[in-house]
This record gives C-alpha cells, structure tokens and sequence, in this order.
C-alpha cells in the first residue's frame, strides 16, 4: 500500500510537553562548524521531535568544553520551540 494523506477534519491541535533532549554530533568539521542532531522526548520518554543546528562563526569559536555545547543546545531548544 502506498503513502495516503488526508485531511482531518476538525483540526486537532495539541500540546505537548517536551522534558528532554538527547543530542549527537553528526557532523564535523575541525575549526569551522559542528552539526548536532536533537531528539525530544516527552514527560513519558516517549519521542516527539527531531531537528538539527549548525554551529559555526562565534558560536563555534566560543566551545571549549560539553558544558558549553549543553547549555547552547538547550538556549537553541527554547527559541525554537517560542
């Protein structure tokens, strides 16, 4: 059976509560940028979403430690999410 779409009729909206991040380095290249993949999961660690940031210029420059790169995804997480 092939992919089918439909509408749904009323939309749904929903709310959903993310309370965790894992994240991995996918991609890397040494002095100019780092690619992470984010995986979020909600209150009952069940998966809700995936995204990727690209880290580069002063936001790359500026990573000297994981603390660092924890504290920046987390910062990229809640602007995304607003």
């Amino acid at each position: 059976m092939e992919d089918i779409e439909i509408n749904v009729y009323p939309n749904i909206n929903r709310i959903v509560k993310i309370c965790k991040a894992k994240f991995r380095i996918i991609e890397l290249k040494l002095n100019t940028s780092v690619r992470v993949a984010v995986y979020l999961f909600n209150e009952n660690d069940l998966f809700v979403e995936s995204t990727q940031f690209l880290i580069e210029g002063a936001e790359y420059d500026d990573w000297l430690d994981d603390a660092y790169l924890v504290k920046l995804i987390k910062k990229k997480i809640a602007d995304t999410i607003k």
